[in-house]
């Protein structure tokens, strides 16, 4: 008799347990965050939060047909008060776990990131594994651009980004790595750039990733051109670009010969350059023919080292023509001369770093060798023959 009251009890108590809670959030009540802008307001200072959402109810972010996007805004002194002011206008639970992009307008990255990032690095919504890109003017006006393939504009960014890895005229960085850079008081850092271009033969304006964005002591100063930012894809060794490959058009004689690029090997050495300690920079390509504007005999081995010769030199120039517009025009190490120094030569740090910034970076011979090979040429008959 006993066993069956227990029984009976548990019965009962199961039925209770069994309901919906009060705290289920349905999948209907809740808005996926794909992307987020950041803006300044210099004349009323106040932060502007935009957000580009999608509803989770009927959609995911991989099918684009039929999306139910929205896009709203609000301001506040600080970012956490424009966020919490946004959540006035939404109808649903705003999620922030698939946002992979926050947008930075140039206004407020000229005044400072340092709010920014310490907003991003607290809040454990944000994931620091998402991109913080700087947008040329408001981000809030970029971020309401029409995508120009018609898919989502934070899809579409996403893909433009994997693609960095084809063509290296663009460098987006993570919130994690910003965090990591930015209280560096001896180097600069660089991250995605995005600005509005009129494709040809179109009347209407796009977004396009180029170039970049160079911060430092935690402020935009300037704008990295499309052939500087590929030289810092090249010299800089990370290993999320380990599979970059790049173009180069090289003259050669008076032939000009297309070549697909990839970065084998780079080192870098403290040496002394003219009596002087400065840094020497090795870098080892491997390229591939792709075209040709005229026939030649690259089957001939002799034929072949002069285009190796002459593509490394022609490599040479380009990145020394880079690194004396980082060393002299921006006097920013966005490169991380300081980061090897400090941390394979630190007795010698320890003299460099209290004028690392104002005499010693800009002043630092550096001395960059470029090694080209091109194990195989393609057919014989194409690029002329024996």
């Amino acid at each position: 008799m006993k066993i069956i009251k227990r029984g009976l009890l548990m019965l009962v108590f199961t039925a209770l347990l069994a309901g919906c809670s009060s705290d289920v959030v349905e999948i209907s009540d809740v808005a996926l965050v794909m992307m987020t802008a950041i803006d300044y307001d210099e004349k009323k200072h106040l932060y502007i939060f935009t957000i580009n959402c999608l509803e989770s109810s009927t959609n995911n972010s991989n099918n684009s047909e039929n999306k139910s996007e929205w896009i709203a805004s609000a301001s506040g002194k600080s970012i956490f008060e424009a966020a919490r002011n946004l959540r006035s206008r939404a109808g649903k639970i705003l999620v922030w776990q698939h946002d992979k992009f926050f947008l930075l307008g140039e206004s407020a990255a000229r005044r400072s990131i340092y709010e920014v990032v310490d907003f991003l690095t607290r809040t454990r919504d944000i994931r620091l594994s998402s991109f913080l890109i700087v947008s040329e003017g408001k981000a809030t006006e970029l971020m309401r651009t029409k995508a120009e393939t018609g898919d989502l504009i934070s899809n579409e960014m996403l893909g433009r980004i994997n693609n960095e890895q084809l063509w290296g005229k663009s460098l987006s960085i993570t919130i994690k790595d910003i965090a990591n850079y930015y209280p560096d008081p001896y180097r600069g850092f660089v991250t995605g750039k995005l600005s509005k271009f009129k494709p040809i033969g179109s009347k209407h304006e796009v977004n396009i990733l180029s170039g970049a964005s160079v911060f430092q002591n935690g402020k935009l100063k300037d704008w990295l051109s499309k052939d500087d930012t590929l030289s810092m894809h090249i010299i800089v060794n990370k290993k999320y670009w380990r599979a970059l490959e790049f173009a180069e058009y090289v003259p050669f004689k008076s032939l000009k010969v297309g070549m697909r690029m990839r970065v084998a090997k780079r080192s870098m050495k403290l040496v002394q350059i003219d009596g002087k300690p400065g840094i020497a920079i090795r870098i080892r390509v491997v390229g591939t023919v792709t075209s040709i504007n005229h026939r030649v005999n690259l089957a001939n081995p002799a034929r072949l080292r002069e285009l190796e010769n002459e593509s490394g030199q022609y490599m040479e120039k380009q990145l020394k023509q880079s690194l004396d517009r980082f060393q002299h025009q921006l006097k920013t190490d966005i490169v991380g001369l300081s980061d090897y120094i400090r941390r394979y030569h630190p007795n010698d740090w320890k003299q460099m770093s209290k004028d690392w910034v104002t005499n010693v970076y800009p002043s630092m011979p550096v001395r960059i060798d470029v090694d080209v090979a091109i194990p195989t040429i393609g057919m014989s008959d194409v690029l002329g023959g024996p």
